[in-house]
């Protein structure tokens, strides 16, 4: 089981690849993991669209056993405004994302 030090840890690793690019975000990924964006099926390209890279910024994380609940907020300088969005995770043994849910 996660600790909650460990859940903040993540969110601040997910951001930092989630920014980065998608080489970095799909390296977090276990093979095969299920994507659902808006309520569905996605792939990570989907999520980069909805969480674009230099505009994520990690927020906050919380635990729902089995999973990692991570905000993040989305910066649209352009509008002048942010956008929390919840990005609810499941990890394998390894630590790699098997569920996400953006």
């Amino acid at each position: 089981m996660i600790t909650y030090d460990q859940a903040r840890q993540l969110g601040k690793t997910y951001v930092g690849a989630l920014n980065t690019g998608p080489d970095s975000y799909a390296a977090l990924f276990a093979e095969g993991a299920q994507v659902r964006v808006d309520g569905a099926d996605a792939d990570l390209a989907g999520v980069l669209a909805t969480t674009p890279p230099g505009r994520s910024a990690f927020r906050r994380a919380r635990l729902e056993p089995p999973a990692v609940v991570l905000t993040v907020r989305v910066r649209d300088r352009a509008a002048e405004s942010v956008d929390d969005r919840e990005h609810r995770l499941v990890l394998d043994d390894a630590g790699h994302i098997t569920r996400l849910e953006a």
